[in-house]
């Protein structure tokens, strides 16, 4: 369960190279992929017509070109484009300050920031006092240090974020994307909203570099009230390989202007050695800030989390909880179509999501605790037109979905459903995803451009959105979430999926929530590498708290078994599969089997590279002793392979599962191969926090 952090760890600090000691096939150019062309990303790419002769015409009485869906940007995320953009969009420069210090042209550090930045300083020192409010009052011990850790068995203690990050010589945020939403504008009174997003990182003198699991986002809403001519702004000129152009008109400064900041960021981490059912746990602190630049000193302004509710302040009140009821019962068709806002005085300013298992908590369902027996009375049976929602059930976890903590547990990728392309100056060979974003994200990408199109041309506009866990396909992979039998009757019978053939949708977790959702699980005979082997009941142990309502969900407890009778002990053959153990870290338990000497060639990818089963790069039966040792000189006992499941943009991985890059660097792996496996967009699902970059411990002090 250690492997990945101390292999990440000798990555950043330069202990691992690259290996070129095996025999390989011929090499590769780097423009040749014969693997390449295998992998077709199906998301309509093959239907695209000429339509360059179509025009739209426009209210002023002027013409424009029919805009496909395909040429709207709605998502920068190369590199190039994202360097430049650095020079001019740092993110000391969009967020708003009072104070004049030129900013420094090589990287801001957040020492820098935090001495120099007043909005940034605010706002840190504001999330410093909540991590340590929040540390505090968690009844259990939580360290900092790696040092502190070992005085425990195992290291087996709970870690906190150390705050000293936000202030450091060796930090600094990262521009990893900017996101168009100006589909918002179906929100708000404006024409949407454009979400830069950093993500914290480090870089020391050593060597030393990870992303960390924090993100800020620095929102901006266009100065512009014509929308369809900011709209038009995202259109890719013919020809282009970058998004560079965007520079000129959509994402000058000067046509932009602040709205908030939005802070994700895992602050808790609770290690598998420790959680050995739930094989580990992590909380993720919500919050949203705006800034007034016209008071002295700056203020900060705490912000509602849209479509949050504020638990506690809602049962305390019943005036205001039934004024709330009375408004869902009013705006059910908004509800069904994911168009909602709710108003801000029903609003929470602060939030915590939890994983793992986070779409079976009820720590993650806030509406589920407001809408008890009594209050499901209150409201009113969903009628008319909708496309989703079809009882008072699917009206709750529709709100769920709607939250805050709803989408950024269903769905997501260790919390977040974006993560940024990966940096090779900044992530080891072991620490990059192959998937830096979420299943969610990945559709939602096109719904956008459909619909932003749709605007611009002139079109009906298709506004609903999806539920985060519902496909843009009938059928759904092997593991992935499914409507269970006995809750289809509450949903629209047109927008239900199902499983593959041979395979049943069945409730792997049982919780304590209204609506809860099953996994497409196949037979014994058609187990694969990777596919969950355990199933489980979850038991609410959360107490009350003074804070945030679900503060103390880190007690539930998960009550697990065996679904298919596998052998579990630590003797692996080619033939016959293995339940891994929660408690290595592995959520729901994981199939396993060795490689046979032609999966350690990578044969079955030569002849199909999307094979659903890839002998990856796991740890070995020595790791452990590692540990305790000088794993330097350790390291050759420590890599070796194992059978998982591959994962691509048209096969993600499961929930608590995230698509990691081959380390086709390492020794032991084909590296021609695995280079051209990385090269097709192939990598293979490990757990969220056996990936480096996606926990907050175990780095070097700030």
């Amino acid at each position: 369960m250690y492997f990945w952090f101390f292999i990440a760890i000798l990555t950043t600090l330069g202990c691992l190279t690259p290996s070129n000691q095996l025999a390989t096939p011929t090499p590769l150019e780097e423009n040749q992929n014969p693997l390449l062309d295998k992998l077709v990303d199906n998301d309509e790419n093959d239907l695209r017509e000429n339509v360059d002769d179509v025009a739209t015409v426009d209210n002023d009485g002027s013409s424009r070109p029919f805009v496909d869906s395909e040429d709207v940007v709605v998502a920068v995320q190369d590199l190039e484009t994202l360097n430049q953009l650095t020079q001019t969009h740092s993110f000391g420069a969009l967020l708003p300050t009072t104070e004049e210090a030129l900013l420094p042209t090589e990287r801001v550090s957040t020492k820098w920031l935090y001495e120099n930045h007043d909005g940034y300083r605010n706002i840190a020192t504001h999330i410093q006092k909540r991590i340590d409010a929040i540390s505090t009052d968690i009844e259990r011990d939580l360290i900092i240090e790696l040092k502190d850790a070992l005085q425990y068995p195992a290291g087996n203690v709970g870690r906190r974020l150390d705050n000293r990050w936000f202030q450091s010589d060796i930090a600094f945020f990262e521009l990893i994307g900017v996101i168009n939403r100006l589909d918002k504008k179906d929100f708000y009174n404006t024409c949407g909203e454009i979400r830069f997003v950093y993500r914290l990182a480090y870089q020391n003198d050593s060597g030393a570099s990870s992303r960390l699991p924090l993100t800020m986002n620095v929102v901006m809403v266009p100065t512009e009230t014509n929308c369809i001519e900011v709209a038009s702004q995202w259109i890719r000129p013919k020809d282009t390989t970058d998004d560079t152009w965007l520079l000129n008109n959509a994402l000058n400064t000067d046509n932009l202007e602040f709205k908030h900041l939005e802070l994700n960021a895992q602050i808790v981490r609770f290690p598998s050695g420790l959680e050995t059912e739930f094989a580990g746990q992590a909380l993720y602190l919500l919050r949203v800030y705006g800034l007034d630049t016209s008071k002295t000193p700056l203020q900060v302004l705490n912000l509602p989390l849209e479509n949050s509710p504020n638990v506690q302040a809602l049962t305390k009140d019943a005036v205001l909880k039934a004024s709330f009821v009375d408004w869902i019962n009013r705006n059910t068709t908004d509800i069904d179509n994911g168009t909602h806002l709710i108003p801000d005085q029903y609003l929470a300013s602060e939030a915590l999501s939890y994983s793992t298992l986070g779409i079976h908590r009820q720590a993650n369902k806030a509406f589920d605790v407001l809408f008890d027996d009594e209050t499901m009375l209150q409201l009113q049976e969903p009628t008319g037109t909708l496309q989703w929602i079809n009882s008072k059930e699917s009206v709750i976890d529709r709100l769920n979905n709607s939250s805050c903590i709803g989408c950024h547990q269903a769905s997501t990728t260790a919390g977040f459903h974006f993560l940024g392309t990966e940096n090779p100056d900044i992530s080891g060979v072991t620490n990059r995803l192959t998937l830096p974003f979420s299943a969610h994200f990945h559709r939602e990408t096109s719904r956008r451009q459909q619909q932003l199109a749709q605007f611009i041309n002139g079109e009906t506009e298709q506004t609903f959105r999806p539920h985060s866990l519902a496909p843009n396909t009938a059928q759904v992979e092997t593991n992935h979430s499914c409507i269970l039998p006995e809750h289809q009757k509450d949903f629209q019978e047109n927008a239900q999926w199902t499983c593959k053939e041979n395979e049943t949708c069945e409730q792997v977790v049982e919780s304590n929530i209204g609506i809860q959702f099953g996994q497409c699980m196949p037979t014994k005979s058609d187990l694969l590498s990777g596919n969950t082997c355990r199933t489980g009941t979850i038991t609410n142990r959360s107490t009350t708290s003074s804070g945030v309502f679900n503060l103390h969900a880190y007690k539930d407890t998960f009550t697990q078994q065996q679904r298919y009778s596998l052998a579990e002990g630590k003797s692996f053959t080619y033939d016959s599969l293995n339940c891994r153990p929660t408690r290595i870290g592995v959520p729901l338990g994981r199939a396993y089997r060795k490689c046979t000497p032609e999966e350690r060639a990578f044969k079955p990818q030569q002849s199909n590279v999307t094979n659903p089963e890839i002998c990856a790069v796991v740890g070995g039966s020595q790791f452990d002793s590692c540990v305790e040792k000088d794993f330097h000189k350790c390291l050759d006992t420590i890599v070796a392979r194992g059978m998982v499941d591959s994962c691509h943009l048209n096969r993600f991985c499961r929930e608590d599962y995230i698509c990691q890059t081959l380390p086709y660097q390492l020794q032991g792996v084909d590296t021609e191969m695995g280079k051209a496996i990385v090269k097709a967009g192939v990598g293979f699902c490990t757990p969220t926090y056996f990936v480096f970059q996606l926990r907050l411990d175990g780095h070097p002090i700030p």
